[in-house]
């Protein structure tokens, strides 16, 4: 369902004498495939390359080199407009931050990838999402009338009203209290398990990524390993490895640095 082949992505020009330092290499060579109806989290240290890989997956960021195909089909190959088009009929996106728009009502909300894609509005296949999410008695309330919680299922329906192939979830229980974040997870899984959807959440909470079927990890923009049927324990044990090695590797370059190496 969502092929990456030797995936590139850097941050500023490397061959500009002026700027090579500051280049920031985000991806290195990236390959992974992940199979349709799979929950899939991907974690890593800040600045591990977790974020740049949702984005050049999703097709809302172009990498520098490397094939990204979703649903057997090549994203990086076509222009603006062909790749909002495919988005919009095979994408679905759940944010932190939530994106509704706050003069719009929980349904308008929801439909609203529809409408964008020129597809019929079927309101009541709406209303049986709301309602499988615990909003069906909020279709008419407006987005600050709602708990962070609430927010982020209205986030999840609108993702599976338009029935994606794929939903990547950047840091979705981020910003939410515990039993909400559980919550949210388990709707996430629904998602896999009911309606049949893969979804790729970034995340940095080992509690959120136990929920998944499995974690990949990066480190310095190149996957550093994978756990199947992840438990909270061993996927903070891994994180922490992950984050020693990058000290590890810190503190070598400084100190060739300090030796003038």
């Amino acid at each position: 369902m969502l092929r990456l082949v030797k995936v590139t992505k850097v941050y500023g020009d490397p061959r500009d004498p002026e700027n090579a330092a500051s280049a920031v290499t985000a991806l290195d060579g990236v390959t992974l495939s992940l199979p349709a109806g799979s929950f899939t989290a991907v974690m890593g240290p800040s600045g591990s390359g977790k974020s740049t890989l949702l984005q050049c997956a999703a097709g809302l960021d172009r990498p520098d080199s490397g094939i990204v195909m979703v649903d057997g089909e090549e994203l990086t190959g076509g222009t603006e407009a062909e790749l909002t088009k495919f988005r919009r009929r095979h994408i679905g996106f759940v944010f932190q931050q939530y994106n509704l728009l706050d003069t719009l009502t929980v349904a308008q909300n929801t439909t609203l990838p529809l409408k964008l894609a020129g597809r019929r509005v079927d309101r009541r296949r709406a209303r049986e999402i709301l309602t499988q999410v615990g909003l069906g008695d909020r279709l008419d309330h407006r987005p600050d009338q709602l708990s962070g919680g609430q927010r982020q299922r209205v986030a999840i329906a609108r993702a599976l009203v338009a029935e994606p192939r794929v939903i990547f979830a950047d840091e979705p229980t981020g910003a939410l209290d515990t039993r909400s974040a559980r919550d949210v997870l388990r709707l996430l899984q629904d998602a896999v398990r009911v309606h049949g959807r893969t979804v790729v959440m970034v995340t940095h909470d080992p509690v959120a990524a136990s929920y998944a079927d499995s974690v990949l990890f990066l480190a310095d923009g190149r996957l550093a390993g994978e756990l199947r049927a992840p438990s909270v324990d061993a996927v903070a044990e891994r994180l922490a490895h992950l984050g020693d090695d990058r000290d590890d590797r810190d503190r070598s370059g400084a100190g060739a640095a300090y030796a003038g190496v």
